[in-house]
């Protein structure tokens, strides 16, 4: 993956795309929209300089999904990943999958975070 690809993966992920996500997930909940979008976009950055390629052939429902459903438990505001999935038009598989690659780099953002 080269430079160009990852702003590329940025501009496909970023802050309009996530956010329209998330007020789909949690509707009439603005300020719970913006801040899980906030955190789901910094936590995707930092990803992104670690490993580029954890985004590689990826969508963004395939990529936020997970996300969103780890960071709607840490807001105590939790869907289930039925929810989600038909929020975003996924399957469940597809956010089944997400939860568990986004598991440790959640896990890694609130610990440096803690620090």
């Amino acid at each position: 993956m080269n430079k160009t690809d990852g702003v590329n993966v940025l501009i496909r992920i970023g802050k309009e795309e996530i956010l329209s996500s998330a007020e789909k997930i949690w509707q009439g909940q603005n300020k719970l929209n913006m801040e899980i979008a906030s955190e789901a976009l910094t936590i995707i950055r930092e990803k992104y300089e670690d490993d580029p390629t954890f985004f590689s052939g990826k969508s963004v429902k395939g990529i936020v999904g997970g996300l969103f459903y780890l960071l709607g438990q840490r807001h105590d505001n939790v869907r289930t990943q039925r929810q989600i999935a038909m929020s975003l038009n996924a399957t469940e598989a597809t956010i089944r999958d997400s939860c568990r690659k986004w598991a440790k780099p959640v896990q890694n953002h609130y610990r440096h975070k803690q620090h």
